[in-house]
């Protein structure tokens, strides 16, 4: 089979071979933007827990788009729900390095899992 049949745009990269120019989503831009920590643990849930909404999203062009949203607002959450519970318990006032460390690990925990429950186990 060659390239002409299959109305496909090639790249010749440095190696010599043609690879197909292919898009996952209608917007190339989201396409071409590197997916957040979240984005990823949101695409892994739909692919293992809801295939078939996965498959719808990937059919109307919305996946990526999608992903990168929920990335967006989960990291935005995380930043929230840090700040609050930083104001509920401050950092410890201590020489000890290690246990402010704890203690602000601790609360990215916390918020992390709640970012988690609230936003990316939630299929949309």
């Amino acid at each position: 089979m060659n390239k002409e049949n299959l109305n496909l745009n090639y790249s010749q990269q440095t190696d010599g071979l043609l690879y197909p120019l292919i898009q996952i989503s209608s917007q190339a831009e989201a396409d071409q933007q590197p997916l957040g920590k979240y984005g990823r643990m949101s695409l892994n849930y739909l692919r293992n827990h809801h295939p078939h909404r996965l498959m719808s999203l990937k059919m109307q062009g919305n996946l990526m788009k999608k992903m990168h949203q929920i990335d967006q607002e989960a990291n935005e959450r995380m930043q929230q729900l840090t700040d609050q519970l930083l104001r509920l318990q401050p950092i410890p006032q201590t020489e000890d390095t290690l246990e402010r460390t704890r203690h602000l690990n601790q609360i990215k925990s916390t918020a992390e899992e709640l970012v988690l429950n609230e936003i990316i186990l939630r299929p949309r």
